[in-house]
């Protein structure tokens, strides 16, 4: 049985724990996190620990913490001589260490929301063959698609993904706020919101684009603009219909 410890107590790492915890040949022996009461989701299922001093020998340690937080980490557990990665899709392969490794899930995390481990794509790089080896097993052990992936690339993948994903959702959430502001059922919005990501797995994005800005409405555009109260909400609107026009044609 290979041992792993998981540092950080957020999403990810609350996400990486059940993943793991459900596989065979690995468990989880440890969490640590410098916030006591942050440990509360796993104490009761493994040992956790406010000290670095006091982590337990390990296989492997996948640091789940903020980006900021990487590098001081990484150097703070220079005497331990177990491969060590972390989970950013935006923080390079931390190369000043022997065995170092990236085990990155390209997925949106909210803690205690049910999830099909399966079908999160994992990108993986290390310093060492045997290293990745060892990262593309245990990914493989969780999911059907695994990525063997540069810092490069996966510096653009995590931007592509700030686009579809963290871009989008605030989208979502300022249509959610026009609704409500107008004292409409905000429910109402679901069916297009699936809509819009089912087509998406039979069409590319550039044919499934519509609205008024795609047929150069903008009679329609000036209406919206006349409704938004708020210059900041005026200004997201201005900016992607004159680049969905500029896209598919005519400029505004």
């Amino acid at each position: 049985m290979r041992k792993l410890i998981l540092l950080g107590t957020g999403n990810v790492a609350y996400h990486l724990y059940h993943a793991i915890s459900s596989i065979e040949n690995w468990e989880v022996v440890q969490v640590y996190n410098h916030r006591e009461e942050s440990l509360s989701d796993f104490n009761t299922t493994t040992q956790t620990t406010t000290n670095l001093n006091e982590l337990v020998d390990a296989n492997l340690i996948i640091c789940c913490l903020k980006d900021d937080l990487i590098e001081s980490y990484f150097e703070k557990l220079v005497d331990k001589d177990c491969l060590i990665v972390h989970t950013s899709g935006a923080k390079t392969l931390q190369k000043n260490r022997k065995k170092s490794g990236v085990f990155y899930p390209l997925q949106s995390f909210s803690k205690y929301k049910t999830m099909d481990y399966s079908k999160i794509p994992f990108c993986i790089e290390a310093t060492r063959a045997d290293d990745l080896k060892k990262l593309e097993n245990l990914a493989l052990s969780i999911s059907e698609s695994v990525y063997k992936i540069n810092s490069k690339k996966r510096l653009q993948m995590h931007l592509a993904a700030v686009f579809v994903n963290n871009f989008s959702n605030y989208m979502f959430k300022l249509g959610q706020d026009l609704c409500i502001e107008n004292h409409i059922d905000e429910a109402i919005l679901m069916p297009l919101i699936e809509e819009t990501f089912e087509k998406l797995k039979d069409i590319k994005a550039e044919e499934a684009q519509t609205g008024p800005a795609r047929r150069q409405d903008q009679e329609t555009i000036n209406q919206h603009l006349k409704l938004l109260k708020k210059d900041s909400k005026k200004e997201i609107y201005k900016i992607i219909s004159q680049h969905i026009k500029n896209d598919y044609g005519e400029k505004l």
